[in-house]
């Protein structure tokens, strides 16, 4: 019996040093910084002592990495080159406190990078870019980066596309515009009023747009099917690229919101020293979100807080009424404490409010587990199968820092309360910056509406005017003509003259074909000029202007695609970081050498155009 009572005693002294321990325990945002100071001044055992504390103290509050203490010694790597043992004791510790940071990789890279090592920085780079997919926040700012630069190649191929309706059809749509004038003026007004009229939003003083959305239009009846498409399809992609980029913008400024960020650094487990100061100033001014207590619990909890994770967790409790995932970070705190018995309540709870939350169940099993009820133990491990599977198997092959599992809210629920808040002006007060996404405001702007108009318009003047006959130019001599001009049963391809001499091979005199024959060979040289030149300085454009509408289009999309990439790499969210000067210049340059091949493959088949006259 003595020997029992002293077993429990020890026991229970054990218990208390250890939860005196965890009080002494410096927080996380004091070691890094004594650490750095340490090895900045040389004392290296200080540095890897204070370095160990830290992830030791990471694991007992459940952080598994620490993605900006990683950025700043990959930092301090890079600016302390000189001095090689506070490089490599930097490097180590990028890598020890956060093993999948892109920020890291790519520090490296420039590191390799400044001393000529491009063997070993071009794989740092890919092991960057592959990194990026799996950072929530580097890969929404990434797709937002190649949306914008889409945007602006659709733009580019819109008003290519333009242009080339333009040339292709503007003199038989002039053509058209002096026989509607005809009726009414007389004269050389009725030319210079057609040309006008080709040009009308430059006239009523409107801008560029307006005037590509015009030519879309009115030149719409004159193109082809496989042209038509392309008009239609480029008018939407235009009509949606202001809303599309309206809810990019929005979501770029919103990733480092309060929320987003804490529901980040929840979820991955990812310890970010602004986020609980962040959480508290935003609760200040709304108190009354369950979800933000949540939050604000689980960003004290990284800190050491178990009083004041309680407090929130509670709160959330009151706030919302059976708040599953309140419950189970409830129990976790009791887990923590060896108070097992508590916890399996608070999982009950949660298993109550939410008979889908997996994390209650396995973390019930956990501390059945515990306490020796292995039975009770197989039963909760069972329902957590049974309510997520594929939770609990990740579990078994990568357990958590903790013996038990935080709850967190998804991220996508993390967006809906960012936009919740900021339509409160409360929250607006303070955080000004909070962007919300209306479609309905989005939609109403003049990019949108004048595509759009644009398109009906275009729908309604090939519906009127297919029924009249429109005008055409002969393909070999350039000359225009509409059903007044010449007889609907002749080609409709050829002008006249060239359907007697041509097609019909009339007796024609001399004088006349030369003539003819200088026309057309001045025509169809002209043609193949100006398609060089515009294949020269804008790809796709002669390919458009050859009928070939498909492959201008993908040409230049592409072109435009890789060009804007060049250009603007790193000037956007950025989503490669203020450090990656080696990752974008390998960008640029992999954007350079397709914009060439691009171009090549666009203008060489151009330059060996020869006229048939």
């Amino acid at each position: 019996m003595k020997r029992r009572i002293a077993v429990a005693a020890l026991a229970f002294a054990a218990i208390a040093a250890t939860g005196e321990l965890c009080a002494q325990q410096a927080p996380p945002r004091d070691l890094w910084p004594q650490a750095v100071t340490a090895a900045r001044e040389g004392d290296f055992d200080m540095a890897a002592k204070r370095s160990v504390e830290l992830v030791t103290t990471g694991k007992t509050y459940g952080i598994t990495s620490y993605p900006q203490y990683a950025a700043s010694a990959a930092g301090l790597a890079s600016h302390s080159e000189k001095n090689v043992e506070l490089a490599r004791w930097a490097t180590t510790m990028a890598a020890q406190l956060d093993g999948a940071s892109p920020a890291v990789a790519f520090s490296q890279a420039d590191r390799a990078g400044r001393r000529q090592a491009w063997g070993e920085a071009v794989p740092l780079v890919m092991r960057g870019f592959t990194r990026m997919l799996g950072d929530y926040r580097s890969s929404l700012l990434s797709r937002a980066d190649l949306l914008l630069v889409a945007a602006i190649a659709i733009v580019l191929v819109a008003i290519l596309l333009a242009i080339a309706l333009f040339i292709r059809y503007g003199r038989a749509m002039a053509h058209d515009f002096r026989e509607m004038l005809s009726t009414r003026f007389t004269g050389g007004s009725v030319t210079v009023l057609a040309f006008a009229l080709l040009f009308l939003p430059v006239f009523l003083w409107l801008g560029p747009m307006w005037l590509l959305f015009y030519w879309l239009a009115i030149f719409f009846p004159y193109a082809n099917v496989a042209e038509r498409i392309a008009v239609a399809v480029l008018l939407i992609l235009v009509a949606l690229l202001p809303v599309v980029v309206d809810y990019t913008a929005t979501r770029v400024s919103g990733v480092d919101s309060p929320v987003v960020m804490a529901a980040i650094s929840s979820a991955n487990q990812a310890y970010q020293p602004e986020a609980l100061r962040r959480m508290q100033e935003l609760i200040a001014i709304v108190p009354d979100h369950p979800v933000l207590h949540l939050f604000a619990g689980n960003m004290q909890n990284f800190e050491g807080n178990d009083d004041q994770a309680q407090q929130h967790y509670n709160r959330a409790v009151e706030l919302r009424r059976g708040y599953a995932g309140a419950h189970v970070n409830l129990g976790n705190l009791l887990f923590m404490n060896n108070e097992f018995q508590a916890a399996m309540t608070e999982y009950g709870k949660a298993q109550a409010a939410d008979p889908k939350l997996a994390s209650a169940f396995y973390n019930h099993s956990v501390a059945s587990g515990e306490t020796y009820k292995f039975d009770q133990q197989t039963a909760m491990l069972e329902n957590a199968r049974k309510a997520n599977r594929a939770f609990v198997e990740r579990l078994t092959r990568t357990p958590p820092p903790q013996k038990v599992v935080m709850y967190s809210p998804s991220i996508d629920e993390a967006w809906d309360v960012t936009a919740e808040l900021a339509k409160r002006p409360a929250a607006r007060a303070l955080f000004g910056n909070y962007a919300v996404f209306d479609l309905t405001r989005s939609a109403v702007n003049p990019l949108t509406i004048g595509a759009l108009v644009s398109l009906v318009l275009a729908l309604l003047l090939w519906l009127r005017r297919r029924t009249k006959g429109l005008a055409n130019a002969c393909i070999k001599c350039g000359r225009t003509f509409c059903p007044r001009c010449k007889s609907a049963r002749e080609s409709t391809t050829y002008c006249t003259q060239c359907i007697h001499i041509y097609l019909k091979r009339d007796g024609v005199s001399i004088d006349t074909k030369r003539k003819k024959l200088e026309e057309v060979t001045g025509h169809q040289h002209g043609m193949i000029r100006r398609n060089k030149v515009f294949a020269t300085f804008l790809p796709g454009s002669a390919q458009m202007m050859e009928g070939r509408i498909v492959a201008g289009i993908v040409g230049g999309f592409f072109f435009s695609l890789f060009l804007a990439m060049a250009i603007l790499v790193g000037r956007l969210a950025p989503a490669l970081g203020p450090a990656a000067d080696v990752a974008q210049m390998l960008v640029r340059i992999a954007a350079i050498v397709l914009a060439v091949i691009v171009w090549l493959v666009l203008a060489l088949p151009v330059y060996r155009r020869r006229s048939v006259a």
